[in-house]
């Protein structure tokens, strides 16, 4: 980072470590930029199969588009297990460190929504990107259509799902 050591007393990376070629390095550069008994917090996504609209999303990307369509969206959960995610604090000096596993509630208008979003607003947007408007949603259509099949419940119009992330904290 562009900045001086011991600059800072917090730095926050709110899920954003697991995407870090180098996540030994992007620690060590938090812990350098901080000052002494400065914090840091962030928070990685746990297992895709515990947020299961993503891992729905996932699966259904695979067979609508091709086979590893959806390693875009599984790297957001590429640094799952809590353990390496204490261990990368602990191996940089970072002390007093805690993970904790929180869940949320996301919820959507529709399973349509939720696909929109991701294929507009996400990374996932440029594996469509080339795409014609009617057969792109056609394809989202069919995406909702598996989600919905997944994870809603007949007579229900929304969707909704449990999302779990890890936040650690620390001191330097």
């Amino acid at each position: 980072m562009p900045f001086p050591n011991a600059s800072f007393d917090l730095c926050l990376c709110q899920l954003g470590l697991q995407f870090f070629p180098d996540r030994p390095a992007a620690m060590r550069e938090m812990f350098r930029v901080l000052q002494l008994g400065g914090r840091v917090a962030l928070s990685v996504f746990s297992a895709i199969e515990r947020t299961p609209v993503t891992n729905a999303l996932a699966d259904a990307s695979d067979r609508r588009l091709r086979p590893g369509a959806s390693s875009i969206k599984r790297s957001e959960h590429s640094l799952a297990d809590a353990d390496e995610l204490r261990q990368l604090a602990v191996g940089q000096g970072f002390r007093d460190v805690s993970v904790n596993t929180v869940t949320q509630a996301l919820r959507f208008a529709s399973p349509r929504e939720y696909v929109r979003m991701q294929m507009t607003a996400t990374p996932m947007a440029g594996l469509v990107a080339d795409m014609e408007s009617g057969p792109l949603n056609m394809l989202m259509d069919a995406i909702a259509g598996d989600l919905h099949a997944a994870l809603c419940r007949d007579g229900e119009e929304g969707l909704v799902s449990s999302q779990e992330a890890h936040v650690l904290l620390a001191r330097k």
